[in-house]
């Protein structure tokens, strides 16, 4: 379980997908570490899931990246 929501992307050796914050109103886009989740900081912090999720969706597409299907 990686604890993420919604479409995860392959970045460079990691995934990448949207997950909690310490504080339960806000959310990121991070990568499973091996206490938690690390936070991309190029993309910003967010108050709701799908706002990150368009964010990373935007992130993905800017870059290229390819999906993940778990």
């Amino acid at each position: 379980m990686t604890g993420f929501y919604g479409k995860t992307y392959r970045y460079k050796d990691k995934v990448i997908g949207v997950c909690n914050t310490l504080n339960p109103d806000t959310y990121m886009v991070g990568f499973a570490t091996t206490g938690g989740h690390k936070r991309m900081k190029s993309i910003p912090v967010c108050g709701s899931v799908e706002e990150a999720q368009k964010a990373l969706d935007d992130f993905a597409r800017k870059k290229g990246l390819p999906e993940v299907s778990e």
